[in-house]
């Protein structure tokens, strides 16, 4: 489907809305503008704790329906959101780990229960281009996270941090700032029209919602369809496929316990 959508000079779309977070493009900003420097670690986990033993036998659980569990459901995010904030590619998965803690399930109008024949967390460990070091983990049964989408970036000159549960705030670390005032920085990023997105929203420190991220999304669509760029760079079938790409590299090595370079894998 990339291919083909290459080949046809063709506008493609891939719903990562998460890089719609005026937080979440600030921060790709930020490192484009150097304030992070080289970039040496990046932590991103996606947690959830929804998926107890009372939840039943639903699609999610799966795999024939589903493709995978929360590698692909959540892994897929936090792997999309860190090229897209550092602007480099994972070239290889130096470890993986998976477990279905819960292997069977109630049935939804039958009696007894399933098998499970999917993940309940996958994390792994990977190198990007520039050199950087990397961890992603996500979880479905990671008791007290609601929704902890986030990823923690640290560069020669700077960190930053997010995560989705605090959506509209983005932290920044200054390592360039006099010692005795370095320290994390809360930026609220709702100021319009310093921050992505914001002016077409509320006042500032008047908080955006999940929902914001669909429209803005929506919004950098119809921008590309007129002809226009984008507030930040969308998703296409090629971000997407690169994503599938580390995510089938993380089952392989969680599978057969060994390094993967991302060349093994198409």
């Amino acid at each position: 489907m990339a291919a083909a959508a290459k080949k046809a000079k063709g506008h493609t779309f891939v719903w990562f809305n998460y890089r719609r977070c005026p937080a979440v493009a600030l921060a790709r900003a930020l490192v484009r503008h150097g304030k992070v420097g080289k970039i040496r670690r990046v932590h991103a986990l996606y947690l959830q704790d929804w998926a107890d033993e009372a939840v039943p036998l639903t699609w999610r659980f799966k795999q024939k329906l589903a493709g995978s569990g929360a590698h692909g459901d959540l892994n897929a995010h936090i792997v999309d959101m860190t090229r897209f904030v550092t602007g480099q590619e994972i070239t290889e998965i130096c470890g993986a780990a998976s477990e279905t803690f819960i292997k069977r399930r109630k049935r939804i109008g039958a009696a007894g229960s399933g098998r499970v024949t999917v993940d309940d967390t996958v994390l792994f460990l990977a190198r990007f281009s520039g050199g950087a070091v990397a961890s992603f983990e996500a979880a479905r049964q990671a008791t007290g996270n609601q929704n902890r989408n986030s990823f923690e970036i640290n560069g020669t000159k700077g960190a930053i941090k997010f995560d989705f549960e605090r959506m509209n705030e983005l932290q920044y670390y200054d390592a360039t700032a006099d010692r005795a005032v370095q320290g994390w920085t809360t930026i609220l990023a709702t100021h319009a029209p310093d921050h992505p997105y914001v002016e077409a929203w509320w006042p500032d420190a008047h908080l955006l919602g999940y929902e914001h991220g669909f429209v803005n999304q929506a919004y950098d669509i119809l921008r590309v369809l007129a002809g226009k760029k984008p507030v930040a760079p969308i998703p296409d079938f090629e971000d997407a496929y690169q994503t599938d790409r580390i995510l089938a590299a993380a089952l392989i090595s969680a599978r057969k316990r060994r390094a993967v370079r991302l060349s093994e894998v198409r």
